[in-house]
């Protein structure tokens, strides 16, 4: 007969055995493509070279990429991706700092995204051409939930861009325009050959300050909430069509 200590060591294996019942392991990824699902870490800061494409290239579904507070520097004067989404579903990005690119991460074609608990620093330069620095841009994808980051000196905080885009969350981040060049806090545009903006987000619980504009939407974009914002601004707080829905705002223009 086994002793109890040998018995429990046993049941404790078997346990570890069945699938699901034990940790999934996260595997490092220091630049490049993640073309896999799974869960990433990135476990040292990294440089952002242009012409070798976005720092981290995300062309997989089911993705968690777990920054653990690593920066991703670029070269400045508005050049360099971050981090690239690209026709994915059920990605993850999160706990990452980012500074001196033109985009942190990019949002495209995709679905079920969540960019939570990041940092952006940016220049405050005038942009060679549009668009300036900006921290977040999501680009025709829906069920996008932007949460929880910190933005600080982009010219352009987040911005969001064609009809596709839809069903979106912007809940939650803090937009800071710094010292220098600033133009909107968020953006909704259309996209290169689609008039179309996007409908149907709300952009909720934000604290956005000292851009020219709070928050700024094209005249296609409609159907969006913007609902119990914190805007301190220099110019005009909202600037949308009627069919948005500006609720429970607090404005206060900046002198």
């Amino acid at each position: 007969m086994l002793p109890s200590t040998a018995k429990a060591a046993l049941a404790a294996a078997a346990l570890l055995a069945l699938p699901g019942l034990h940790a999934q392991a996260r595997r490092v990824v220091l630049q490049g493509v993640i073309d896999q699902p799974g869960a990433y870490v990135v476990p040292n800061d990294m440089t952002v070279v242009p012409s070798r494409g976005a720092g981290i290239l995300i062309t997989a579904s089911g993705v968690d990429l777990d920054l653990a507070g690593a920066n991703l520097m670029g070269p400045g004067g508005t050049r360099g991706t971050g981090i690239h989404v690209r026709g994915a579903t059920g990605v993850t990005i999160r706990n990452g700092k980012f500074a001196n690119l033109a985009f942190g991460v990019v949002v495209e074609n995709s679905a079920n995204v969540t960019v939570r608990s990041n940092q952006f620093r940016g220049e405050a330069i005038p942009p060679a051409a549009p668009p300036p620095e900006t921290a977040i841009m999501v680009l025709q994808s829906r069920n996008v939930v932007v949460d929880d980051n910190q933005i600080f000196g982009t010219g352009l905080g987040i911005f969001v861009r064609g009809s596709r885009s839809q069903g979106n969350r912007i809940v939650n981040n803090t937009l800071t325009a710094g010292v220098g060049f600033a133009a909107l806090g968020i953006c909704y545009n259309p996209a290169p050959g689609d008039p179309g903006g996007p409908r149907g987000d709300v952009i909720e619980g934000n604290s956005i300050n000292g851009y020219p504009v709070a928050i700024q939407m094209n005249p296609t974009s409609a159907y969006n909430v913007i609902k119990a914002n914190f805007l301190f601004f220099t110019d005009k707080a909202v600037e949308s069509p009627e069919a948005n829905q500006d609720m429970d705002n607090v404005k206060v223009r900046l002198q």
